[in-house]
């Protein structure tokens, strides 16, 4: 994932604790803190964390920038279904899972194929140390 720190609308400034994540797949994330709250799927479906999407002032104000919207918006688009309330940090969790699996799949697959290939290499020579 690439990972951008937010700055501030009012001096530009880089914001502590405050990131925007790109994964390879264009989704975008919003993350405060080491939590994720809001991400804007890649088909432009919008999500938010049913336990922090409103959890402080600051992070409220950048999920705001964030979304490009006042927090009064964002309550209607949550009250009429368009934006969706999911536990997006057990999403991520499980995202995560999943991207190390993909990342590793290879490796261990061909160590794999690598073991099978040595244990019929060993046969054959057996064959054709017996049967000449």
């Amino acid at each position: 994932m690439k990972t951008i720190q937010m700055t501030s609308n009012k001096s530009g400034r880089p914001v502590a604790n405050q990131f925007e994540l790109f994964d390879g797949l264009g989704n975008r994330f919003f993350q405060s803190y080491r939590s994720m709250i809001a991400k804007i799927s890649n088909s432009g479906k919008v999500f938010l964390d049913k336990n922090y999407w409103d959890y402080s002032a600051t992070t409220g104000k950048y999920r705001n920038q964030f979304l490009n919207e006042k927090i009064a918006e964002t309550r209607q688009k949550i009250e009429s279904g368009q934006y969706i309330l999911i536990d997006l940090n057990a999403e991520m969790d499980a995202y995560q899972e999943q991207e190390l699996k993909a990342k590793f799949f290879d490796t261990w697959k061909a160590e794999e194929q690598d073991q099978e290939q040595e244990f019929r290499n060993k046969r054959y020579a057996e064959r054709l140390a017996v049967n000449g």
